[in-house]
Parts: C-alpha cells; sequence; structure tokens
C-alpha cells in the first residue's frame, strides 16, 4: 500500500505518482519519535533503532488489516 499517491501533469501527458510504501511512512514515523525523544540514546547501535521502527511500521500494518477485517 502507497502513502500520498497522486496524479498530475509533467507538462505533456497526466502521469501517477505512486507515493512511498506506507510501511515506510510509519516507520519513519515512528524514528521520528524515538530520536526526539530525551531518552533516545542515539550511542547505541543505530541498526537497532531502525529495526525497532520497523517493528513499530510492522504492527501498525497488521493492525491497519485487522481493523479492515472487522469493518
Amino acid at each position: 500500500m502507497q502513502a500520498f499517491p497522486i496524479e498530475g501533469w509533467n507538462g505533456h501527458e497526466t502521469v501517477v505518482y505512486e507515493g512511498m510504501d506506507l510501511r515506510d511512512y510509519f516507520a519513519a514515523k515512528a524514528l521520528q519519535g524515538m530520536l526526539a525523544s530525551p531518552n533516545c540514546d542515539t550511542e547505541v547501535n543505530v541498526v537497532v533503532i531502525s529495526r525497532h521502527a520497523y517493528l513499530i511500521g510492522d504492527a501498525m500494518m497488521k493492525e491497519r488489516e485487522r481493523k479492515d477485517e472487522n469493518v
């Protein structure tokens, strides 16, 4: 699933810009929140922090799927 898809005109034709992957968007928002926390220790391995952001993004995607199934 994509976040922010748009249709636009490039001067010659109508084009569709797919946007970014929704999972990546969720992970980026989670990472932004984690890094903004005064308790975030960036001296810790940044790979671990990034993985945690994607774990949160994955959880958000699963919750969306669960919510859609119960509608």
